[in-house]
């Protein structure tokens, strides 16, 4: 009986000390993250993943280092990590609006379309006018059959940034069948901007509430006349003595 309480005892503390290992090693991801075993010491890629995780168990809390190593887990073709880690970014910095627009576009890679746009939604209000995000909500817009809010997105995206339509610059231009509809929408605006003839100041112009406080203008000195001698009254003149011959 006692040698059964004994081994009872001793599986529970080994089952015990089983969960604290197993607790430290979920409380730290770092210490040996499940992509890890795919690393290879030679590659520069996996290089930057091993040192952007060593420097993450020194800084648990850094935004960037998060984001760099998202998009370092993309590359070596992790998609769940690296939306982990954008995530992570944003917890430790809630606007750091770079790993938000990153995160949305690891959602949209899936189709998770609805919590991409809060991502691309919370980018632009960040980041006013950014592109980019503009960009990925028309695309998403536009897979959702809504054209017309599609192609808004895409002609405030254009106005922010024309490189939009370069495809070495933005692959997925190619994505969209709307872009020519946004360029018409873009110029319809400008033409209404710059289609009327806008009128100068006039010279010289004084607003009338303002004329009334102006001082007098001064004369200028070929406008001041010089008075008139005094006029003479001979009447009143002493007569000079006649003379006589």
């Amino acid at each position: 009986m006692m040698k059964r309480i004994l081994l009872t005892a001793a599986v529970v503390a080994l089952a015990g000390c089983s969960l604290v290992r197993h607790h430290n090693r979920s409380s730290n991801p770092y210490e040996n993250p499940f992509y890890g075993q795919f690393l290879n010491t030679g590659s520069g890629l996996d290089v930057q993943i091993r040192n952007t995780v060593s420097a993450l168990r020194e800084h648990p809390q850094s935004a960037p280092l998060h984001n760099q190593l998202g998009q370092l887990l993309v590359q070596k073709g992790f998609p769940k990590d690296a939306e982990r880690e954008f995530e992570r970014a944003i917890n430790a910095d809630s606007n750091f609006y770079q790993a938000w627009y990153n995160l949305g576009l690891i959602r949209a890679s899936h189709a998770d379309y609805s919590g991409a746009e809060r991502a691309f939604h919370r980018t632009v209000r960040l980041a006013k006018g950014h592109s980019e995000a503009l960009f990925q909500l028309g695309l998403i817009e536009e897979k959702r059959g809504n054209d017309d809010a599609a192609i808004d997105y895409y002609a405030k995206a254009l106005r922010h940034n024309s490189a939009i339509l370069d495809v070495r610059e933005n692959p997925q231009v190619l994505d969209s069948k709307l872009m020519p509809l946004a360029l018409i929408r873009n110029y319809e605006i400008q033409h209404a901007r710059q289609a009327g003839r806008y009128l100068d100041t006039p010279l010289g112009y004084v607003a009338p509430a303002m004329q009334e406080k102006a001082p007098s203008p001064q004369p200028t000195p070929q406008q001041i006349v010089p008075p008139a001698a005094p006029a003479t009254d001979s009447s009143k003149q002493p007569s000079l003595p006649k003379t006589t011959t």
